[in-house]
């Protein structure tokens, strides 16, 4: 077991990496160990899932400063975080400035807690987490830090659920594929190939599932109407959405 020093600095170096030595030689060397040193506090107990904080750091309180609102988080591992988290941030209408994004692989206790902590090559044993330290133009509004580290966490539980639900999206679309065949006396052929082509093409690897919901059509008040499939969602559309039905559908969507 490494003793905290040793797991500080090697926490350091590994989290420093794979960043852009020109971005790190234009950064005071305090500022930079301060910023390693406040991402492996806030990570020290995680039990797994999405921890965020945004604030602005400051020297006489936090033993660092920066220019920027930094924004730290701790995840799980998986695909499309950078790209989901720094979406958000513009969506903000915020630029980022630096982004810091280490995948290490870490070992903690029963409650936890950090133990020990290595590049995702070095080990077997542990689990992969990703780290990430972004910094974004500075905000002095207490409202507007809440509602950047609410926006991430959002994203980041939908993208949780996407990667989770990947599988299962895929299989439905096999599903899918496999039933077409039922539909040759109602559509034409040429169209039917179409439709069987396209499908199969978004399974080869050429579409990211992130959301899927079966509906029922039906005629309500003599209107035709999508309602939800209850249980049906998967992805970022396993919430059932407010009310379980669509109206005035669109002529051609009948």
């Amino acid at each position: 077991m490494e003793t905290k020093t040793d797991l500080a600095e090697k926490f350091a170096q590994l989290y420093y990496a794979e960043v852009d030595p020109e971005e790190l030689a234009a950064r005071e060397p305090r500022d930079l160990q301060g910023a390693a040193a406040a991402q492996l506090a806030f990570a020290r107990r995680f039990p797994g899932g999405t921890k965020v904080r945004a604030y602005n750091p400051l020297r006489e309180q936090h033993g660092w400063q920066s220019t920027h609102t930094v924004v730290e988080i701790v995840n799980d591992d998986m695909p499309f975080l950078v790209d989901s988290v720094t979406m958000e941030a513009n969506r903000q209408g915020l630029t980022l400035h630096l982004v810091v994004h280490p995948v290490l692989r870490v070992t903690r206790d029963a409650s936890g807690e950090l133990v020990e902590v290595s590049a995702p090559g070095d080990s077997t044993t542990g689990r992969l987490e990703s780290f990430m330290h972004l910094e974004v133009d500075r905000q002095t509004d207490p409202a507007k830090l809440a509602e950047l580290e609410s926006g991430i966490a959002k994203v980041l539980a939908d993208v949780a659920a996407a990667v989770k639900d990947w599988r299962a999206m895929q299989a439905r679309m096999v599903d899918v594929l496999s039933r077409i065949e039922s539909a040759r006396s109602a559509v034409p052929h040429a169209e039917l190939e179409e439709g069987r082509a396209f499908l199969a093409w978004l399974l080869d690897h050429h579409f990211t599932f992130l959301g899927c919901r079966d509906y029922e059509l039906a005629t309500v008040n003599g209107e035709d109407v999508l309602r939800i499939v209850p249980g049906s969602g998967l992805g970022i559309l396993r919430v059932e959405a407010r009310g379980n039905r669509f109206s005035a559908l669109a002529p051609d969507s009948a």
